[in-house]
């Protein structure tokens, strides 16, 4: 019997090729079915999104009419601060500690009313504070926020080490001999009462506290003596809510169509005096035409008969439902956030790109896109600025509750994220985890069962020193913000996390990156700001898809130049990087935005950097925004620039870098220039003269470090289209020729020494909208001459006829200098010290917020943080 040709496992070994073969035919049309399934997605939802959108104008107008008069608030701040004063004559009655409660339903604008109530009667006390409690409130945060905005600037940088009972301490101790007025706003249970209260000292110094809640019973609990309060807030009427709604869509009330006046007054019946519910429904159908069928479907879609908060989560959901599709699930991804976070635009615009949600379209980038959707989100009404301002870009951004409590509930409905709030999981309704939010607030990150679908993880509070990422190998955003216990050895997986595209560490306590963090190859975005890493490892020069790279004062290794996806770079040490690396910086097509680290002895010599810094911002065809920060010095680039800088659109110059002088080309040099904020050594008239020159200056703040030496004039011929403009000297001596600055919306002055003479008109500013003026003195002189200049130009306001909004604000206490010398700022010193403005703006405004404190002159639209 001959032997067969064929080895027994010749067949096994076509079957296995076979099978091999088809598995590869299967994964090419996957893989061609994903690609046709990612086609038409990017098509259906590029179906009608506008190429571009920008903040609605009317929310500008409505916010500056609000401002101006708040639709049914004037009556109830009366009240309010007639109850904040009472007894002021009365000795037994001014020395108790006052608690006033603000109570009502969500919606009515108990947090409007306490804010404006705040503004206007901070004034009258030592120190003003403002708190967010929240549902479920860290009251350790809390307490350090407390803390913060009192004694900033002098606490000791140890307050983090405190326990409650330190900081409760230390803040009662501050607070023993002070006059103070306290906001808390939204407080739901007495839990955080009964703890915070104790850090408020009963001094007999005519203290106020000011509480906001929706519940009776904590309402009650706050107020248990005799002086204290309970005010209950009530609806709007029907004329109140009519006047919100039409100004809102139309700009005013007598611009509403006849047609539409029964629909609409329909519509306001079921608002039930909501003030919430009324802008809401207004900013609904301000994004639609003003149509009567339109109108009337909105209005039966409302309900029949709601009530209370049953007609605020049919307004909501109505708002969430008329959202199109490619901004339905932004929205929703907002959920991720812990209840009155402070959210950020830049944060959540690049979180949205690494998700997936944004696809580019032909001549319109990403961050763009992202940008018109988070417009789109402010235009309806779904998130506001924290501050309320008109400004373009404000620091940071609300949910309301309400909103929030909605998208959370729509966001597990339909798998779209989990939540982990401190250990208690919230059960998956069907499928897999996909997003995953972990609030943590006892360093307890509890181990799930599958980690393999999660593509986003966002841990908020505390994290264990055993955080491990190798079980999440789908992972495309980790966001690990203000995690403190996050140490260099957690983070040593994250290189093997292949499909990230998103990684902010910002907040945290790691010193290094890991050796191989260039192996991810899809990042797009490094967020490492407010960390103690020192220098970038090599590799870094590896991430060719980099769009953002962000952090501190640091050193850039050699390379960076290869990088040529950076659109955004912060902060590059051009001082002590080599100048190799300040060359490279031209070799970045797509760079937009730009921040710089300037930390130079005041008499070196820099030229060399300059003029290879002057050349490489030449190349950069595409930057629009540079900023810079650094030590007490010059800085003389410009003077370097031989070529104009055509697409440059914003130069900040922040804490204490300076010009010696404005150089004689500005204007030719920088002719697409529309927001500068600069210090100059010492301000003069040729300064503003080449200033003035510019076409396109539309904000400018100016700073001078030293005393002016001459009066500044500003002429009738400069500044074309300047809207806004910021002076801060060391003493008033301005004046405004005839037909000067006859596009300006916003003035504000700030001054350290209050002349006797101080005037100002502001009747030849026909387009002005807000003045602001910031100004020092000392005894009781000062403070009958601010009355006086107060009074002065709130009856100017009231004669110009866009009656723009009045701020007068003093730098320091002027209601009783005799006992607070000590806070004043000593002019004599001052002289010889150069004033830090910064400082000075801090002690004037004291926000609530960690994320997007008030920068005041110097916050300028698009500007990294």
């Amino acid at each position: 019997m001959s032997s067969s040709p064929f080895k027994p496992n010749f067949f096994w070994k076509i079957r296995f090729r076979r099978e091999i073969a088809n598995n590869i035919q299967d994964i090419k049309s996957r893989v061609k079915e994903v690609a046709e399934r990612m086609q038409r997605y990017s098509r259906q939802t590029n179906v009608g999104r506008p190429n571009k959108v920008t903040v609605d104008p009317r929310i500008t107008a409505f916010v500056h009419a609000q401002t101006q008069s708040l639709v049914g608030v004037d009556r109830p701040r009366t009240e309010l601060i007639k109850l904040l004063m009472k007894g002021e004559e009365e000795p037994e009655s001014a020395a108790r500690l006052k608690v006033i409660s603000i109570v009502g339903s969500g919606g009515l604008g108990k947090t409007t009313l306490a804010n404006v109530v705040y503004e206007q009667a901070k004034v009258h006390f030592d120190y003003g504070v403002w708190v967010s409690v929240s549902p479920e409130p860290d009251v350790k945060k809390i307490l350090m926020n407390v803390l913060h905005q009192f004694k900033w600037p002098r606490t000791s940088g140890h307050d983090g080490e405190l326990d409650e009972r330190g900081l409760i301490d230390n803040i009662r101790n501050f607070l023993q001999d002070k006059r103070y007025l306290v906001v808390m706003d939204d407080i739901w249970s007495s839990h955080a009462w009964d703890i915070i209260k104790y850090a408020l000292p009963m001094n007999s110094l005519g203290s106020r506290i000011i509480v906001t809640t929706r519940i009776n019973s904590v309402a009650e609990k706050c107020c248990p003596h005799w002086n204290d309060h309970i005010y209950n807030i009530k609806p709007l009427s029907l004329k109140e809510s009519r006047l919100l709604f039409h100004t809102r869509i139309f700009g005013s009330e007598k611009k509403c169509p006849p047609d539409l006046s029964d629909v609409s007054d329909k519509i306001l019946n079921k608002c039930c005096g909501l003030p919430l519910a009324v802008i809401t429904m207004s900013s609904l159908l301000a994004c639609h035409p003003p149509q009567k069928p339109i109108w009337e479907d909105v209005c039966s879609s409302i309900g029949a008969t709601p009530e209370g908060m049953d007609v605020m989560k049919s307004i909501v959901l109505r708002s969430y439902y008329d959202l199109p599709s490619y901004l339905k699930v932004c929205f929703l991804y907002l959920s991720i956030f812990p209840e009155e976070y402070p959210i950020n635009r830049d944060r959540v615009v690049r979180s949205w790109i690494a998700e997936g949600f944004i696809c580019a379209k032909h001549g319109i980038t990403e961050e763009e896109l992202g940008e018109s959707c988070f417009n789109e989100l402010i235009n309806r009404n779904m998130i506001h600025p924290v501050h309320g301002s008109d400004d373009v870009k404000p620091e940071a951004y609300l949910i309301h509750g309400i909103m929030h409590d909605l998208i959370k509930s729509k966001s597990i409905e339909e798998n779209f994220f989990n939540l982990l709030d401190n250990g208690k999981h919230v059960p998956v309704l069907h499928g897999k985890i996909r997003r995953l939010s972990i609030i943590s607030k006892d360093h307890c990150i509890p181990e799930l069962e599958d980690n393999s679908h999660i593509r986003s993880l966002h841990i908020f509070g505390s994290v264990g020193p055993n955080l491990s990422f190798k079980h999440f190998p789908c992972l495309r955003v980790l966001d690990l913000e203000g995690c403190k216990e996050l140490i260099d050895q957690s983070i040593e997986e994250i290189p093997w996390l292949l499909h990230l595209r998103y990684l902010s560490l910002r907040y945290t306590n790691i010193c290094k990156l890991p050796d191989r963090i260039g192996q991810l190859k899809f990042l797009k975005t490094l967020d490492i700001r407010g960390t103690k890493v020192q220098e970038l490892p090599k590799s870094i020069v590896q991430l060719r898809m980099l769009a953002h790279l962000l952090c501190d004062k640091i050193r850039f290794p050699k390379g960076i130049g290869e990088m040529e996806a950076l659109s955004c770079l912060s902060q590059v040490d051009i001082i002590q990087s080599n100048i190799i690396v300040v060359k490279e910086l031209g070799n970045l097509p797509k760079l937009r935005e730009l921040v710089l680290c300037w930390v130079s002895e005041i008499e070196s010599n820099n030229t060399l950097t300059n003029e290879h810094l002057a050349v490489s911002l030449y190349r950069l065809d595409k930057l629009e925004s540079l900023y810079i920060h650094g030590s007490d010095c010059s800085v003389e680039f410009l003077d370097c620039l031989r070529y104009p800088l055509r697409q440059l659109r914003m130069i900040q110059l922040n804490k204490c870098c300076y010009l010696n002088r404005i150089p004689e080309r500005f204007s030719e040099l920088l002719p697409s220039l529309a927001y500068l904020c600069i210090d100059i050594k010492e301000v003069k008239n040729e300064d503003l003269r080449l200033l003035s020159e510019s076409p396109s200056l539309i904000q400018l703040s100016l700073s001078s470090k030293a005393m002016p030496t001459e009066k500044l004039v500003i002429s009738s011929k400069g500044f074309p289209v300047l809207q806004k403009f910021h002076l801060h000297s060391a003493k008033e001596d301005l004046k405004f020729e005839p037909q000067a600055m006859q596009k300006l919306e916003e003035l504000v002055l700030s001054f350290q020494v209050l002349p006797e003479d101080f005037s100002i008109s502001i009747g030849q500013f026909t387009c002005l909208k807000k003045i602001d003026i910031r100004i020092n003195g000392k005894g009781i002189a000062a403070s009958q001459l601010f009355e006086s200049i107060d009074v002065a130009i709130r009856k100017s306001a009231d004669e110009h006829p866009n009656h723009p909004i009045v701020n007068i604000t003093a730098l320091g206490n002027l209601i009783d200098y005799e006992t607070m010398e000590e806070n004043l700022i000593d002019y004599e010193t001052m002289e010889e010290n150069l004033i830090d403005y910064e400082t000075m703006e801090e002690n004037v405004r004291e926000e609530n917020l960690e994320l997007g404190k008030f920068k005041g002159v110097n916050q300028f639209p698009a500007h990294v943080e």
